[in-house]
């Protein structure tokens, strides 16, 4: 009978740890508040560049909160939407369309956002004979990946033309922002759709000019959001280090890729967000039929 009690104890501890090894973000949970906290970014530039932008924002996050901000980055946008469902961050920086569809309904709450708005601005080739969005019956139109928040308020403004991909169009995603302009340089594509602020910086780094052709609605820009899990006096600080930032850590050049201009009256990079500034990407989701 000891021997059989034994076995029993023994089999409910194998049983238990299990449990928490294929449940890692639940152990991570558990234990987010008393070791460190993780800050996923989704994959919206090369690894490198995202590392040298979000460190040093992780390191400066981590002085008034008194706890190690790490940041994890994914390879793949797979990888992040997957950790977005296993809630793995703690902190994350998502664009819109990936907050309603994924983040939201896992429990994450908008703190700030950058200050600027988000539009997908429409390009061409200097020279080019497209003058409006209108003119691109028939052209091939580049855009980020598929899933980008940028992507979606692009086809937003292509559909209000009447231009559908696969029908009046082509549609080709590349990896990101700076390998669309690249297609777009080299004539691949005959227009392309990106932010604002990474057109700028691509015809800056190359000394090219480029000419806009118009643009989408804005909608509140990319954020940073915090699980519910975390205390609410870490969400205060987080808020706050946020929105008083000056990113004086982050070198120039990388800043720019990230955000444009501060706030030409508040000189702010960020401003609080709540859900319900979310509510015009939700209506650009139904109007394109996207869950």
């Amino acid at each position: 009978m000891p021997t059989l009690r034994r076995l029993l104890s023994l089999l409910s501890i194998t049983l238990i740890c299990g449990l928490f090894l294929l449940n890692p973000s639940r152990s991570h949970a558990a234990t987010a508040a008393d070791s460190e906290y993780l800050l996923g970014v989704f994959p919206f530039l090369p690894v490198p560049n995202l590392e040298g932008i979000f460190a040093p924002v992780a390191a400066e996050l981590s002085v008034p909160l008194k706890k190690t901000v790490r940041v994890r980055l994914t390879s793949t946008y797979g990888a992040f939407i997957s950790a977005l469902h296993d809630q793995t961050f703690d902190i994350i920086h998502v664009h819109p369309f990936d907050y309603i569809r994924f983040a939201h309904p896992r429990g994450y709450l908008p703190l700030v956002a950058r200050s600027e708005d988000l539009f997908a601005q429409f390009s061409v080739k200097k020279g080019s004979p497209i003058t409006s969005i209108a003119d691109l019956k028939g052209k091939r139109i580049g855009t980020p990946p598929a899933t980008g928040a940028v992507t979606y308020l692009a086809l937003d403004a292509l559909q209000k033309q009447g231009l559908q991909p696969d029908k009046n169009i082509t549609v080709k995603h590349f990896p990101n922002h700076l390998a669309c302009l690249q297609q777009l340089q080299i004539g691949s594509v005959d227009s392309c759709a990106t932010s604002a602020s990474t057109l700028k910086t691509f015809e800056s780094q190359f000394k090219l000019t480029f000419t806009r052709i118009g643009h989408s609605i804005s909608i509140p820009h990319t954020m940073f959001a915090v699980h519910k899990r975390v205390p609410a006096s870490d969400r205060k600080i987080i808020l706050d280090t946020l929105h008083f930032s000056t990113l004086s850590t982050v070198d120039p050049h990388l800043r720019q890729l990230f955000i444009e201009s501060s706030d030409t009256v508040t000189g702010r990079y960020f401003k609080p967000v709540t859900d319900r500034d979310y509510n015009p990407a939700r209506t650009i989701l139904k109007r394109l039929g996207s869950k």
